[in-house]
Order: structure tokens, then sequence, then C-alpha cells
């Protein structure tokens, strides 16, 4: 009997939840003991141990009892089964895959990504057959609609012969399938992006260095952008190390193929993640170096870093005057730049401009202010369902600070589910300074149940 091949996707969704301490991935022990306080008593296995989420991830069991399952979807956060590998093969056996699969570690981030490659003996010039199909959907890590068989037979052949096969057009398409990488974040969050854009990067990394020549430039270029928002998913899914990684990763990769803004905006990328940890003399820092760096950068980035300028002089207690007079200029380059084309950015509009105001109001001592902004801005209908979570917990934060006590745990209950459905640990993290922030009025009904949700989390 051949020797079944891990479940990466179990795995993948383990590692995009935190542990309960804060520091690093849920371990396996933890996964266990969440799913048995959740376990249906009927399952007559008894308790889960780290030892069985050891065997599934190993793929020496694909298909636990009907109660485990669905205590693992529970707590990982899946619609279903397949979501996370967990495939009943006794009554399924086309499931099995047709290629070997072969699982490989990145040398510096150490989380796996799944890759199936073809045989040696394969012949890449046969009829594209289910199976092939399969395979090239897998190690692109995208769901199969997404493709159509064209697009698939061209992927596979990029396995046998990259040089010949990895051309202009398909770089345009991993560039069409990084758009929707991005689209599947705003909806679902990085739990079920991050799949897809390792996959593409998998093609990249892998095939870079074995590309024509002419194809080697754009295929780093769409790398670039895609090893940023790979930096995004991981900083949002609560992997600080995995996301510097990616950051500088796209840095070099878009250096190589002269696209020389990009490095400055990683800086960008990495102000703002300063921010989770609230370093603000690293914030102000590295918002500081974009403006003097020696790149030539869009009116709309240079808006970003100077708006990130003004969250991080709020953070060092500047005066109000010097931190609103900030604001200002980076309002003044946003409208300057509101013609840009630059894919850079692109997200950086009025809307979020008005949201980072509000952030910098509260950073400077008038939560009154910030949460006013706030509630004229914040709208479910303008922002992804994470995002609105998640600027709804720095509102609700605002609210915690100009002592609205009942407000702010209200408006944190209804952002808990939401932030735990996309996997964002960031928003998380947010809700968690909110919870020791209302700590005072415990006594108060609506606090008290939003810390009894909190303790659960």
């Amino acid at each position: 009997m051949s020797r079944r091949p891990p479940n990466e996707l179990f795995r993948a969704a383990r590692l995009c939840l935190t542990s309960a301490d804060g520091e690093g991935p849920l371990s396996r022990e933890e996964l266990a003991d969440r799913a048995n306080k959740i376990m249906d008593p009927r399952d007559s296995d008894g308790p889960l141990t780290a030892n069985d989420i050891g065997k599934i991830e190993r793929g020496l069991v694909s298909y636990p009892r009907k109660y485990r399952r669905q205590a693992f979807r529970t707590v990982l956060g899946v619609d279903t089964d397949a979501d996370i590998g967990l495939i009943n093969r006794r009554t399924r056996p086309s499931d099995a895959p047709s290629r070997k699969p072969i699982s490989y570690w990145d040398d510096v981030v150490g989380h796996p990504i799944p890759v199936l490659l073809p045989s040696q003996t394969a012949d890449t010039t046969s009829p594209f057959t289910r199976g092939r199909a399969e395979a090239a959907i897998t190690s692109l890590g995208m769901a199969g609609p997404a493709l159509t068989l064209e697009d698939l037979d061209r992927i596979d052949a990029v396995a046998g012969d990259a040089r010949r096969y990895l051309d202009e057009t398909l770089v345009a398409f991993l560039e069409q399938q990084l758009a929707c990488c991005a689209a599947d974040d705003g909806l679902r969050g990085p739990r079920y992006a991050l799949p897809p854009t390792l996959g593409i990067l998998s093609i990249i990394q892998r095939n870079a260095g074995v590309v024509r020549w002419s194809v080697r430039r754009p295929l780093l270029r769409v790398g670039a952008r895609a090893a940023e928002f790979a930096g995004w998913l991981y900083r949002d899914a609560g992997h600080a190390s995995a996301a510097d990684y990616w950051r500088d990763r796209a840095s070099e990769w878009a250096m190589e193929a002269a696209d020389f803004a990009m490095p400055g905006y990683i800086l960008i990328k990495k102000s703002q993640a300063a921010w989770d940890a609230r370093d603000a003399t690293r914030m102000l820092g590295l918002a500081e170096a974009v403006q003097g760096g020696p790149w030539r950068l869009p009116a709309r980035i240079m808006a970003e870093a100077v708006q990130q300028q003004a969250r991080g002089k709020a953070m060092m207690k500047s005066n109000r005057q010097d931190v609103d007079d900030t604001l200002e200029r980076a309002r003044e380059l946003l409208e300057e730049g509101s013609t840009d084309k630059s894919p850079l950015s692109a997200h950086y509009d009025k809307v979020l401009f008005e949201v980072q105001r509000a952030i910098c109001y509260g950073e400077s001592g008038r939560p009154e202010e910030a949460a006013a902004v706030y509630a004229e801005i914040l709208k479910p209908a303008v922002f992804s369902t994470r995002d609105y979570a998640y600027f709804s917990t720095l509102h609700a934060q605002t609210l915690a600070a100009a002592e609205l006590p009942d407000d702010a745990a209200a408006m944190g209950t209804s952002a808990v589910h939401d932030a735990l459905a996309a996997g964002s640990t960031r928003t998380v993290r947010e809700l968690s300074r909110l919870s020791a922030s209302l700590r005072q009025w415990e006594h108060r009904p609506a606090v008290a149940s939003f810390q009894r949700l909190m303790q659960a989390v």
C-alpha cells in the first residue's frame, strides 16, 4: 500500500491560529484541548491527544470519526471537511491524487507549501486528463472553478519544461490569480487566501531560475507583489517572522525586476506592522525613511507614508498641531495622487485615510473626536467583513477611552465572530487590548458579557 501524503491543509489551518500564550502558532496539544472542550460525548474513541493530531497531519489518519470532524471544523473555523483535507478515501477512491505529492519546507519560514509534480516518465504532451487537472490545481493551491482547462494545461506543462512553457501569458494568468487571492482575503481572511498565494509563490520561486531571460523580470515583478501580499496575510494571521521574511523577499525580487518603488512601499508595510506591537519609534523611523529614500514614489504611496508619520508622531506624544499638519500634508498628497495608476497603494483612498485620521486622533489623546470620525466613516457596505471588524475594534477602544464602556463592549462583541471566522489574529489581539481596557467596568452587564466571550476565544 502506498503511503498517503501529509495533510498540509489541516496543518496550515492549525498554524493560522495563535497559541494561548500569544507566542507562536497553536500547538497540536492545544488544538486537541480545544476540540475536546466541544466534543460530542458520543465519541467513543475517548479524548483527543497531540498524537492524534500528529497522525492526521502526517496522513496516517485521513477521516476521523464524525464527532471529531465536527469539533475540528469548529475550532479551525472551516465549513467543510475538505477545507482541512479530511477525505473519506474508503468510499471515494477517485479522491486519491494522480501524482506523488512532494512537500518541501521553505528554508527560512518553515511553513510547508504543498506541490504536486509530474513523474519523471510523465508525457506532458498527452491529452489533458482529470488527474492532470487535479495535480495542476493542487500545485497552485487554488480551487478548480477559478481555472479553465487551457489554464491548467499550461500550468501542468510548466512543471515539465518551465523554460518553454512559462511565458508572458502564464505570467499574466498568475497576476489575475493574485488579484483573486486579494479579493478572497477581503471576503474571508488569510486562512483562505494564504494557500493559493503560497501556490503562486511556489511556481515563481521554483522556476525563476530556469525561465527564458525575457520572462524572468516580469515573473519576478509578479513574485514581488505576491510576496508582499503574503507578508500582509501572515501579519494578519499573527506570524510576524513569516511576514518579515516575505516582505524581504519582495524587496529582493523587486530590485532585480527594476521595480524600485516596491522597496519603499515595503518600508511602509513594515511601519504599519510596527503598530501591531505599538512600537512608535520603529513606526515613525520607517515612515520617515520612506520619504527620504533614493526612490521616486507615486504621490499616493507618499501620502500613505506621511499618514504613517502622523500616527507615529501621535504615538510619540508630539503636539496635536504637528500631528494635524502632517495629516493635512498626507491629505494633499492623496488628492494629488488621485490619478495614480500604480497597483501599489491602490487600496488607499479617502475613506481609508479618514479611518487612519481617527486612529491618529485616538493616539493623540482625542478619543471623542476619533469616535466621531469612526461613527461617520465606518459602514459595513464600504469595508470587507474582516476590515470592518478590525476598525470597529479600534473604534471600540476609543469609546472605552472616552469612558463609554457599554458601547465599547457591544461593538467589541459584534466584532469577535467575524475576526475568528477570518482567522484574523491581528483583530483578536486588538480585541484583547479592548478587553484589558474594560476591566475596570466588569461589574456592568454588557462588559461582563464581552469579557466572558473573550475568555472563550
